[in-house]
């Protein structure tokens, strides 16, 4: 309330508007992104606003690293450095991996946790989600989200998947369970057997998994979920996958009752389908706004910034696509974004003429 009041935005601490940014997909790209974006907000008096961080795919490797800090939103300048630092030593990945080989499902989703973990995060954290719990309430809450993949004829309500430091489980189906229990094994409803949490590298390589690649996490809910789908043959676990493969942004987990959300924003830092989410809300009968037929034109070429406004319980999305005409004009073809956008020269250069110009400029007028 403070941050916004002293932005011109009067309001009363039962008027507060709830602001999620909402990261999307990109590998390596969208880890950087996402940090430059809230270093941005933080210079321009922003950061503080968020209620929620969610994140998918390449963003939650920026996110599990900036709540390894506790204070990270009032100390960016050490969130970003890390970024640069000297990263981890071969011995304690491998390490960690000789313990995670000892297990029952050890799978190519831990190697992946440990590459991403070591190598682009620069360190290996070993807390737990559930550990973030007690963190400072100055921080935006985090949502990390993954989707279901073993029920591929199953609904779409239940291919989302979400973890907060509380509860994870299915948001649109009404199923969750306490966090520090996530890999334990349940079955109506009952806990069969405890098992120990993830650890955050874990979570990583849960969360961003390559094509093939997945993780069995074994979670019984409830038998009313196992009969939702095939009461003949249920799982003895939930393969859960990448949410970037379903959807870039993490818009399911934000829209509704549930959060009350008012305000998304929305970086994407991928070169895909810009408005994907669209067709998704339309489905599971999710208030989303509407969008221009004309702008769902632009989506191989789309402008810099978009705003989509909410109405009644509709959230307002301002929507930032990284590559996007303003920012790649004179520099190389709409058609060739995807494969040149991954250079790393191309990362950098437009990820901080995007925040910088965005950010800054954009946001606080919405405001």
């Amino acid at each position: 309330m403070e941050s916004l009041n002293s932005l011109g935005i009067n309001c009363t601490a039962d008027s507060v508007p709830h602001i999620a940014l909402l990261g999307s997909g990109g590998g390596q790209r969208a880890a950087v992104g996402l940090v430059g974006s809230l270093y941005q907000m933080k210079k321009d008096g922003l950061l503080d606003t968020l209620l929620y961080l969610g994140g998918v795919s390449g963003s939650t490797w920026s996110m599990s690293s900036l709540y390894s800090d506790p204070q990270w939103s009032t100390n960016m300048n050490t969130a970003v450095s890390k970024l640069s630092g000297p990263g981890v030593e071969l011995e304690q990945a491998l390490g960690w991996l000789i313990e995670r080989a000892k297990e029952e499902h050890f799978s190519l989703t831990d190697v992946w946790g440990a590459l991403t973990s070591a190598a682009f995060m620069k360190q290996m954290d070993l807390r737990h989600l559930s550990d973030d719990a007690g963190q400072n309430a100055t921080n935006p809450y985090p949502i990390y989200s993954a989707i279901e993949n073993s029920f591929s004829d199953g609904p779409i309500e239940g291919k989302w998947f979400e973890m907060s430091p509380h509860e994870s489980g299915f948001p649109e189906m009404g199923l969750f369970i306490e966090t520090s229990l996530l890999g334990s094994k349940f079955q109506d409803g009952r806990l069969l057997e405890k098992k120990p949490e993830m650890d955050m590298v874990k979570l990583q390589g849960l969360c961003l998994q390559l094509q093939e690649v997945w993780r069995k996490v074994k979670i019984f809910f409830s038998r009313g979920l196992r009969r939702f789908w095939n009461p003949y043959k249920p799982a003895s676990c939930f393969q859960l996958i990448d949410a970037g493969l379903f959807i870039n942004v993490s818009y399911p987990s934000f829209l509704g009752d549930k959060r009350d959300i008012d305000l998304i924003i929305a970086p994407e830092f991928s070169a895909g389908n810009m408005f994907e989410a669209l067709d998704y809300a339309a489905e599971v009968n999710k208030p989303f706004p509407k969008i221009d037929d004309k702008v769902l034109e632009e989506r191989d070429w789309p402008k810099d910034c978009y705003v989509f406004e909410g109405k009644d319980k509709e959230p307002t999305i301002v929507y930032l696509p990284l590559f996007n005409r303003k920012n790649c004009k004179g520099l190389f073809h709409k058609h060739t974004l995807k494969e040149r956008g991954t250079r790393i020269f191309w990362r950098i250069f437009l990820l901080y003429r995007f925040t910088a110009y965005i950010i800054s400029s954009r946001i606080p007028l919405l405001l």
